[in-house]
């Protein structure tokens, strides 16, 4: 059986301006550098889309990356979901950490939103990077434990049920005619 993946390597956004971003992640943040890559074509695709992939580390050495394509104003569009949906949450060891980051922040001339409570596990603030990507900076006041994991499981088959929803597996056996074998579901989207 094949283990889960062990860390998150990186994630990868768009940004308009690669300078901006820069600045931002190294000099406010404090999160090096730690590679770039520039191409003219796209490995993944072949596409003739020049680029510059850049890559800011975390302390666990997990990456936040950046893609700034010539030519190109991706960063920033809207397209309907809401603001607060898409963030990337970074941990910090301590309240007080997190409040001299809050400082940090408003120093720096950043509107920060919070100290948000959340169940009374999480301490967080919001804020936006220079691309219009939410970010939060949280503190966890303890470990989740086995009576949060059951509860969490117990909100999801709630949700489920509330919404009528199923996964792929369960409408393909619905759809799927007794004394047949069903067909394996195609994704309608080819990954880039």
């Amino acid at each position: 059986m094949l283990k889960p993946a062990t860390s998150l390597n990186h994630i990868a956004m768009p940004t308009n301006n690669t300078a901006e971003t820069y600045r931002f992640y190294t000099k406010v943040m404090g999160f090096p550098l730690k590679s770039a890559v520039r191409e003219e074509r796209v490995p993944s695709t072949g596409d003739e889309t020049p680029f510059l992939h850049t890559f800011f580390a975390l302390q666990d050495g997990s990456c936040i990356a950046f893609f700034d394509i010539a030519g190109e104003k991706y960063a920033g569009r809207s397209d309907g979901v809401p603001s607060w949906i898409r963030h990337f949450a970074f941990n910090v060891e301590t309240y007080e950490e997190l409040l001299g980051w809050k400082a940090r922040l408003e120093e720096n001339g950043i509107q920060v939103l919070g100290v948000i409570d959340h169940e009374g596990i999480w301490q967080s603030i919001y804020f936006f990077d220079p691309n219009g990507l939410r970010l939060e900076l949280t503190w966890q006041k303890r470990e989740l434990e086995a009576e949060d994991t059951a509860h969490g499981e117990e909100l999801v088959k709630q949700w489920i049920e509330e919404f009528g929803q199923q996964d792929a597996d369960e409408v393909a056996a619905a759809e799927t005619p007794e004394g047949t074998e069903p067909v394996d579901q195609k994704p309608e989207v080819a990954p880039a």
